[in-house]
């Protein structure tokens, strides 16, 4: 007859077994789960800082009193506003359309960058991500542009 206790004993160390298994199994999917996650928010991150960007450009451009200056001040201020952010985008490329520069026009401004994400790189997430945003601004329908 067998002993109660050593059946008892049989039936813990299967379930420690079992246990170690499923962790096993689910640590390195909850492990990726988490990057993923990550990955996303910086992108997202990263979307919002470009669009932040394309709308200072506009606010210095919209402001200036010729298309020339508008265009300086805009890849100024998205420089600017990139730099602060913290982004890393080697070299963002600033758009900006003066065609309606005029009282009562518009002006817009596009900026397109290509970020890095080694530090989070994972199977399925590149390794670079390109980020577009565009901004446009009404010029004052009263004010003098040359």
């Amino acid at each position: 007859m067998a002993d109660p206790r050593s059946r008892a004993h049989d039936e813990a160390r299967k379930e420690e077994g079992q246990a170690i298994a499923e962790l096993v199994i689910v640590a390195p999917v909850l492990l990726l789960v988490i990057v993923l996650m990550i990955s996303l928010g910086r992108i997202d991150s990263a979307q919002g800082d470009v669009e932040s960007a394309a709308r200072a450009g506009v606010q210095a451009a919209v402001v200036q009193d010729n298309p020339n200056n508008a265009e300086a001040q805009a890849a100024a201020a998205v420089a600017s506003t990139l730099g602060t952010a913290g982004l890393t985008c080697p070299s963002p490329q600033v758009i900006t359309n003066t065609s309606n520069f005029r009282a009562g026009g518009s002006v817009s401004v596009t900026v397109t960058c290509v970020t890095s994400l080694a530090d989070v790189s994972v199977p399925g997430v590149p390794g670079s991500k390109t980020l577009s945003a565009t901004s446009v601004a009404p010029i004052d329908p009263y004010r003098a542009v040359s």
